[in-house]
């Protein structure tokens, strides 16, 4: 689940956009119990104040654009789920010491890590099922400064308080923590000058010593499959093998009882030839011979030519809005939050709701299903973007196929809605006969 979840939001993470917030998903989150040797890296919750537990949460942050310096993070907000609340209260967010690094799958209360400097002292946390933001611009700066530095945040409880986050292991509410990080506009670029006349070619210096290899980045969500390629012609039978010696005869079976002699009469002239007397019955069978060796296989057709790859659609600038489930079969409104895969369903929109870190305008809505039931109807399912719980109008409406495992595709444009910074979105479905169970994927565009 882990590597699934990395995964799926990894590749959901809004693309770089200069003046614009990119938004990450954990690396890897934890929490630990002060003395106690357990490792709870996979929980689905990050438990903080029960049994004096502290949470962690760490984001990489070298998916941001290379060269970036701390000049250019003009802001930076950490968000967390807040799923559980056993005793309400407050929480301290400190960042992780640079000297105490961790990792999820080893990390345990004797590990002796230690808070560096403090993010937020008193971060309300009374009320479950909402959403805890806290301005973490100053140690984003720190980090781009100094990478190593980069341990992610502590989490503790203020006295009393006992609560538990979403970790991106959740399956239920699926709201892991995310790190909402707006970089600095850059201006047009000027004009380009003229080129002046080339020099001449110094000597080449001696090769420099090469550099680590850097982290690789989450792998993207696959995309749909490609139809199939045309197959290759068959090729020529191969030349049949030499026969194999016979084996060796089996033994044989004994004879049958010998009849009575009769007496000698005198020899008559020859009578027509009587009547054949019963077969006797049949000896056993020897054992089969060896089998002889086979021939040499024939020489394998070409490979057919590789079918053609699909167009490639055009990347607009703004978010991008994504989401991928399996509908319930129900006609009912359901709700789906984005930056999920394989999203559970809810009929409350508060549970699906994703907060939007800053404005822009809804345009446009692209969505592919597939039909994963047998024998199923042809059914229209109409997808809808929802603010703050009510119909945004941004939707598009698609006819599944009558064919399993077929995809379909439709999209609708030209909309113009605006969200503020702070509204909840999420997206709605109605499907028409509740007939077959499909698996949609659905993109919102937000410039």
């Amino acid at each position: 689940m882990k590597n699934v979840t990395r995964f799926a939001v990894a590749a959901l993470a809004l693309a770089p956009i200069a003046g614009f917030a990119q938004t990450l998903a954990p690396s890897q989150d934890a929490y630990v119990v002060p003395g106690n040797g357990s490792n709870f890296g996979t929980a689905t919750t990050i438990t903080v104040g029960s049994s004096a537990s502290v949470g962690l949460v760490q984001f990489d942050l070298t998916q941001l654009p290379a060269g970036l310096t701390a000049a250019q993070i003009q802001h930076a907000t950490l968000t967390l789920f807040l799923d559980h609340v056993n005793a309400g209260g407050s929480v301290n967010i400190d960042t992780v010491s640079a000297s105490t690094p961790w990792t999820e799958l080893t990390v345990t209360g004797n590990s002796g890590i230690s808070p560096g400097i403090a993010v937020n002292t008193s971060a309300p946390a009374n009320t479950a099922a909402t959403f805890i933001s806290v301005d973490a611009t100053s140690a984003v700066q720190g980090w781009i400064t100094t990478p190593s530095s980069n341990n992610g945040f502590m989490i503790q409880a203020n006295a009393g308080t006992s609560v538990q986050f979403d970790s991106k292991e959740s399956t239920s509410t699926s709201h892991p923590a995310t790190l909402t990080i707006v970089l600095v506009s850059v201006g047009p670029s000027g004009a380009t000058g003229s080129s002046g006349s080339n020099g001449a070619s110094g000597a080449t210096g001696p090769t420099g010593v090469p550099g680590p290899t850097g982290v690789s980045g989450p792998t993207g969500v696959a995309g749909p499959t490609g139809s199939n390629g045309t197959n290759g012609a068959t090729g020529p039978t191969g030349v049949a093998g030499s026969t194999g010696s016979n084996g060796t005869n089996g033994a044989t079976g004994p004879t049958g009882v010998a009849g009575s002699t009769g007496s000698n009469g005198t020899n008559g002239a020859t009578g027509p030839t009587g009547v054949a007397g019963p077969t006797g019955s049949n000896g056993t069978n020897g054992a089969t011979g060896a089998t002889g060796s086979a021939g040499t296989n024939g020489t394998s057709g070409s490979q057919g030519p590789a079918g053609p790859t699909g167009v490639t659609g055009s990347s607009g600038a703004g978010t991008v809005l994504a989401v991928k489930f399996q509908n319930s079969v129900t006609a009912t409104l359901l709700y789906y939050p984005f930056f999920s895969v394989n999203a559970s369903t809810t009929t409350t929109f508060g549970l699906a709701a994703y907060p939007i870190p800053g404005p822009c305008t809804l345009s446009a809505i692209y969505v592919t299903n597939t039909v994963t039931s047998a024998s199923p109807a042809a059914d229209a399912i109409t997808y809808e973007v929802y603010k703050n719980s009510v119909a945004t109008g941004v939707k598009a409406t698609v006819t599944t196929s009558t064919t399993q495992n077929t995809l379909v595709a439709g999209n609708a444009t030209g909309f113009n809605v605006s969200v503020s910074a702070g509204d909840a979105l999420a997206m709605g479905i109605t499907q028409g006969n509740s007939a077959p169970t499909v698996t949609s994927f659905v993109s919102v565009r937000c410039n």
